[in-house]
């Protein structure tokens, strides 16, 4: 019988300490997502739809890779790697390669010669406005049907819901091009030079449509001009999956740490100015070492003349 006692007092104070565990996980996690919510209020950026949006990076590859801030005149020549804000600007040169992520949902290739603004990063509608040059990657399947992505070139918008895509645009032809190398699918709308919508266009696997705001007839066709992006294409598809087991999420403190390094600022001042601005403190002089001393010899004592005769 007391066997039995013990036993049920055992199991009682077991599950007492089970369930302790938990709430304090609980606390734990509520502190955490507090602290979370603190910092982004600090911040000064929070908005209610601040979980649902990306976090986007920009990581330079090769060559001449520049990104703009809307409140700056200035392009900055990126080194390493940035994480990226709405209506950031972002410019290639011509030996320049970078790679955009979208958390680790999305890589994309920025290829040369290009420049692009990050228009809006909302989960619900990102949008990426191409001046010129192309973007070509790899967008993971977005599972909520409201996520949408679009690529906003001079004469078309092509929307997605995720696929494996390119879209190109050259000033020198004017020439619009848009691609799907997968089973998802990419809605295209076109325009003339007066911005009249030229009709809707959906882009399947294996599928591109290539036109100029002055052609009249506008049809998809089997991938031929836009197949080569298809090597980008592969890249970003394994990029991705390398993203899935390295990407690691950061705050918003440390978002807007790294992006001031990046664009050298320490509290509205960069780096230059700050050191300008710091008091030059006098440099100590040098003690004169001191000059060895001169050890002189002692001139040898001649020995004392003995008289043979003693």
């Amino acid at each position: 019988m007391k066997l039995h006692k013990i036993g049920a007092g055992l199991l009682t104070a077991g599950l007492l300490c089970g369930a302790a565990g938990l709430v304090y996980r609980a606390q734990a996690e509520g502190e955490d997502y507090k602290a979370m919510l603190e910092d982004a209020m600090k911040s000064g950026k929070y908005t209610l739809n601040q979980v649902e949006s990306w976090d986007p990076r920009l990581k330079r590859v090769a060559g001449s890779v520049k990104v703009k801030r809307p409140d700056s005149e200035e392009w900055t020549e990126l080194k390493g790697e940035v994480p990226l804000e709405a209506s950031d600007l972002i410019k290639t040169g011509a030996d320049g390669l970078a790679e955009l992520y979208l958390d680790d949902k999305a890589a994309i290739v920025v290829g040369r010669s290009t420049e692009f603004e990050l228009a809006t990063v909302a989960k619900t509608d990102t949008a990426f406005i191409l001046k010129v040059g192309f973007l070509a990657g790899k967008i993971g399947r977005l599972l909520n049907e409201k996520h949408q992505m679009q690529v906003r070139a001079p004469s078309a918008v092509c929307v997605m819901r995720g696929s494996e895509f390119a879209v190109q645009f050259s000033k020198l032809g004017k020439e619009t091009g848009a691609a799907v190398f997968n089973d998802e699918k990419m809605t295209v709308t076109p325009s003339d030079e007066k911005g009249q919508s030229l009709g809707e266009y959906v882009l399947e696997k294996n599928t591109e449509l290539t036109f100029t705001p002055d052609q009249r007839r506008v049809k998809t066709a089997p991938l031929a001009k836009m197949r080569r992006f298809t090597a980008q294409v592969s890249e970003m598809r394994l990029r991705i999956a390398t993203l899935k087991k390295t990407w690691k999420p950061i705050n918003q403190t440390k978002r807007q740490a790294l992006r001031d390094r990046v664009f050298k600022r320490v509290s509205g001042k960069n780096f230059a100015e700050e050191e300008e601005d710091a008091p030059v403190k006098p440099k100590k002089k040098a003690k004169a070492k001191a000059k060895p001393k001169k050890t002189v010899k002692k001139a040898a004592q001649p020995k004392p003349a003995y008289d043979e005769a003693e």
